[in-house]
């Protein structure tokens, strides 16, 4: 007897042609990164003016979910749910990115800004999310930049 295999659909994070929901993002996790990815989302909404939408990014960051505001034109944050490496992306100006009291800013944050300061030429800092520790510093930054972004808007 012949059988034929099914079609068998690419994970949701790959998918471009099916737009995911943010649970199908979570199931494609690791299972010990799910609830990083819970908090990381709770903290992303908590505030009114952000909204959560969930973007096609090609073949780098595939299915991601992009934080926007009305404060700038470009995403305040992107958590990117690589089934092996959760990241929290943000896009960085020159004077943000001066502005910031690096000093005081723990290691695990520096090190996602390096890329954003010279002499490179890219605009986003990127953070692995293995650990809840460094959630609550990220959550910091974005804060401090959203002040920067309403301070810049008048």
């Amino acid at each position: 007897m012949h059988h034929r295999k099914g079609f068998e659909r690419p994970p949701a994070w790959t998918d471009r042609f099916r737009s995911p929901t943010p649970a199908d993002l979570r199931e494609s996790l690791r299972a010990p990164v799910r609830p990083l990815y819970d908090i990381l989302r709770k903290r992303l909404q908590i505030n009114p003016n952000v909204r959560e939408e969930i973007v096609w990014y090609g073949d780098c960051w595939h299915w991601s979910l992009e934080y926007r505001t009305v404060l700038s034109k470009e995403p305040l944050a992107v958590l990117i749910p690589a089934p092996h490496d959760l990241q929290l992306a943000l896009p960085m100006d020159q004077e943000f990115t001066r502005s910031l009291p690096m000093q005081r800013l723990k290691r695990a944050v520096r090190d996602g800004l390096d890329l954003v300061q010279e002499p490179y030429q890219s605009r986003w800092g990127i953070w692995s999310v293995g650990a809840a520790t460094i959630i609550d510093d990220l959550q910091d930054l974005i804060e401090l930049k959203l002040a920067h972004l309403t301070k810049a808007a008048g």
